[in-house]
């Protein structure tokens, strides 16, 4: 591959983890998706089956596992707070500096970022967000060795 198609291809994989992050299952399924028209782009038609197979596999285990974590979680009434409150941090970190997202983070939306409930509730609340980080970090590795 010449060095922009590369590029262009690494930009479709931070997008389908940015799909996976921000959108839950919807999102897997959308990134799905994306990887799905980047492996048919560069595979023959052989090469696509033997790639899309453990792609859909991996899609497969990646919704049932946020769907799990979101009925577990659901009980806790943790995630909509936390969720929230890590989108808000993500948006003015984008912008600012770290330190002063935190601060006007705190300012805007005055509540702390870590929750009053036990540590039990705290780390259920947690889980659906790492799942989604390591889903996204997985479609990256899988896509960069899908292009090899």
């Amino acid at each position: 591959m010449r060095f922009i198609q590369l590029v262009i291809v690494e930009v479709l994989f931070l997008f389908s983890a940015g799909l996976i992050f921000f959108g839950g299952i919807r999102g897997t399924v959308a990134a799905v998706a994306v990887l799905s028209i980047v492996n048919s782009a560069v595979h023959s038609l052989g090469q696509f089956w033997h790639w899309e197979i453990p792609l859909l596999f991996g899609g497969v285990f990646g919704v049932l596992s946020l769907l799990i974590l979101g009925k577990i979680t659901s009980r806790t009434k943790v995630v909509s707070g936390l969720v929230g409150g890590l989108i808000g941090l993500v948006v003015f970190g984008a912008f600012l500096t770290p330190v002063a997202a935190i601060f006007i983070w705190i300012l805007v939306a005055g509540m702390g970022l870590v929750p009053k409930n036990d540590s039990r509730h705290f780390l259920w609340g947690f889980a659906p967000t790492i799942m989604r980080i390591i889903l996204g970090i997985g479609g990256i590795i899988f896509g960069n060795f899908m292009t090899l």
